[in-house]
């Protein structure tokens, strides 16, 4: 998809027509319906000497301070726009189009720079006008998009003549941003796309909620429930949904293990305790794998107990979903701004190239980002899809009206971003054997906790994915937009009254924590396994996800694939004058798709006969050996097959659940643990491939 500041000079000369305040380097969004009107009036281009971006709108709403030290040091991040954005999104496209002959064929961030990257005359000139400005280039992108650079807020306020100052927010924190309008110089204005690092607002967007303290063992106070609600069985502290208990009430396959190479990388705002992930780790007996701190843009490494539960957080809830994922790259940066910490992260994980998930639980209000960022960001994000990087972000936690950019309703970036799955949150409740139950959409507005971000987009049109059949929408059921973004994409639990147990020591122990903070996490490790499972089978990763998503449910009818989210709303009309968006069957602004129901959704990915090439050949026989509680299956070889998936369902009192997916290379299994006494068994059989899966052989079993 192409961003609306991809075509600097075009967009820079329409928008100075329009007015200097909406130039694509200011943070106000552009009218769409004048920049037409213009095209069709006009055709030849005025360009402005001199670009202008408008300060942050957060400044007209927080209290002044004092102006900001003149000694102070300040990161900056020039962005450049890709030299061919369309090549690079439809390159995307193709490669995450099952069928297509590009399918999965991801490029190293060297070939993503030679074919798409921004030019490099241009960006050889930046760093010679850096240069002679006094700035210290400390950041370059392999694809020459961003230009980190850095000096004092004295150099920055005579080269972009505008004022730094100290303000507070209403929220109480308090940040640096330019009083006025920058006013970007001539000699760069036509190479640059945004200037990111001076008109920024609140410095720090975790989006994590704490429920309680729950103390330095975890059994001093039990988990704090919402309106006497006690049907979250958690065994974890206090009562808390422990590791094992996340797994089983989402049916999380244990597949991890089949690839030693799964790695996954968060963005952070902050540094973390080993000894407080340690501690999570072994309450929850699960093995201790490499956690490793990496810094953005030379920042220190550094903890502070407040971002520090959401770095553990994140760590933990990876690691509860697949304990035998590789490695956990920790991507730090606290003490750049909001903005440039997540660009620059975005671009060092392509850059390095070293894991195949990136989880960002943090976020704030399209128009606060503004859109020089959002659009950088984007460009980050097609090189990251065209590496085969899947990226997860949280919806946020303040409802459909996010943090009050525009009123009433915000959704939040970069979770709004059409290259990332955002990821909604849930209220989770569990039976008394621990197995899943029903899931509402997560809101607390009521009790002033929170509740699961979510809606429409006021930045990116609608993107193919959402755009599926029937004619009215794939989003439109519950409220959604046929035009613009609809978020989030998925969901899981989220609320912090049936939260999850984290140990941090500098917080008293202990948290019962929520917040889409634990949803996205969670949706990574299930993908890292996923991606362990493709790796064995030879068939890649994942990659850019949202195709393969969306594609369960090509009409937005939801399948036996998520767990459907059907109940709740993330609005409070008493208190904010309008209503959030409404659960419903299908997909819904709150929740998006449902969350994940590990065991179906990965049994569609490899079964689905989604490409155009050969699928495996039928499996012709099966035999069948039943002793006791234990099965043995052998089966005559499926022709094209890369591996065999099984599923086992059992019967309960609400139809037939997943019992256990196997997956093997070989014509044979053997299942043992069967319950006893005559119980029946439904066995599903497909051979599968890069391409889909063969016809399905169903059997049933009785054990004896």
């Amino acid at each position: 998809m192409k961003s609306q500041s991809t075509a600097p000079v075009c967009y820079r000369a329409i928008c100075y027509l329009l007015g200097k305040s909406r130039n694509p380097l200011s943070t106000a969004f552009p009218s769409r319906t004048a920049i037409v009107s213009i095209l069709l009036l006009t055709g030849k281009l005025l360009f402005a000497e001199t670009a202008v971006i408008a300060p942050n709108p957060l400044v007209a709403k927080s209290t002044f301070l004092t102006a900001a030290d003149g000694n102070k040091e300040l990161n900056v991040v020039l962005t450049l726009p890709l030299a061919d954005p369309a090549g690079a999104a439809d390159f995307v496209k193709h490669i995450s189009t099952s069928g297509d002959a590009l399918f999965h064929r991801y490029l190293t961030a060297e070939e993503f720079a030679a074919r798409f990257g921004a030019s490099s005359t241009d960006y050889t000139a930046l760093k010679q006008w850096a240069a002679a400005k006094g700035l210290l280039v400390t950041k370059e992108s392999k694809a020459r998009t961003a230009l980190t650079v850095h000096g004092t807020v004295a150099q920055f306020q005579e080269i972009f003549k505008t004022r730094i100052n100290t303000y507070r927010s209403p929220k109480g924190q308090q940040f640096d941003s330019a009083e006025s309008q920058l006013m970007v110089p001539s000699t760069i204005s036509a190479k640059v796309a945004g200037v990111i690092g001076l008109t920024e607002g609140e410095q720090y967007h975790s989006l994590y909620k704490v429920a309680q303290t729950l103390g330095e063992t975890g059994q001093e106070t039990p988990a704090r429930t919402k309106d006497g609600v006690t049907s979250a069985y958690g065994t974890g502290p206090g009562g808390t949904y422990s590791a094992a208990d996340l797994r089983k009430a989402y049916s999380i396959p244990s597949f991890g293990s089949l690839d030693k190479k799964s790695v996954v990388a968060l963005f952070e705002q902050g540094g973390f305790r080993e000894s407080d992930v340690t501690k999570f780790l072994d309450w929850n007996s699960l093995p201790h794998h490499t956690v490793t701190p990496v810094s953005v843009d030379g920042a220190p490494i550094t903890v502070s107990s407040d971002i520090e539960v959401e770095a553990v957080l994140d760590i933990d809830m990876v690691f509860a979903i697949n304990p035998d994922v590789s490695q956990v790259l920790v991507y730090e940066d606290g003490v750049d701004s909001f903005p440039t910490a997540l660009l620059d992260a975005m671009i060092q994980v392509g850059d390095d190239n070293k894991a195949q998930i990136l989880s960002i639980s943090y976020g704030q209000d399209e128009g606060y980002q503004g859109s020089s960022a959002i659009a950088a960001e984007n460009d980050a994000l097609i090189q990251l899809a065209a590496e085969g990087i899947t990226v997860f972000a949280s919806s946020g936690d303040s409802g459909a009206y996010g943090d009050g950019y525009n009123y009433p309703y915000n959704v939040a970036d970069p979770a709004s971003q059409p290259y990332i799955t955002g990821v909604g949150g849930t209220t989770l409740l569990t039976g008394t054997d621990g197995a899943y139950e029903v899931e509402s959409a997560w809101n607390d507005l009521g009790v002033g906790v929170g509740a699961t971000g979510g809606g429409v987009s006021s930045y990116w049109r609608i993107p193919a994915f959402q755009s599926a059949e029937p004619e009215d929408g794939y989003c439109t059921f519950n409220g959604g937009s046929v035009n613009y973004r609809n978020v989030p994409d998925v969901s899981a639990v989220g609320d912090p009254f049936t939260g999850v147990g984290i140990y941090c020591k500098d917080k008293g122990g202990w948290l019962q924590l929520g917040g889409t903070s634990v949803s996205a996490p969670i949706w990574a490790g299930y993908l890292s396994i996923i991606n362990s499972v493709y790796n064995w089978a030879g068939l890649n990763y994942v990659g850019y996800f949202n195709p393969a998503l969306y594609d369960v449910n090509p009409f937005g009818i939801p399948a036996e694939y998520f767990f459907d989210v059907t109940q709740g709303s993330n609005g409070n009309t008493p208190d904010y004058g309008y209503p959030g968006y409404a659960n419903g069957f299908g997909y819904s602004n709150t929740t998006g798709n449902g969350s994940p129901w590990g065991s179906g959704f990965l049994q569609y990915l490899l079964v689905a006969r989604n490409q155009t090439g050969p699928w495996p050949g039928n499996i012709a026989k099966v035999k069948v050996g039943v002793k006791g509680t234990t099965a043995s299956l052998s089966w005559t070889q499926s022709t094209l097959a890369s591996g065999y998936i099984v599923t086992f369902f059992h019967p309960d009192e609400y139809g037939y659940y997943v019992a256990n997916t196997y997956l093997t290379k070989a014509t044979s299994l053997k299942v043992t643990g069967l319950l006893p006494n005559n119980d029946t068994y439904i066995v599903y059989l497909w051979g599968f491939n890069q391409n889909g899966g063969s016809d399905r052989v169903q059997l049933e079993i009785d054990t004896h």
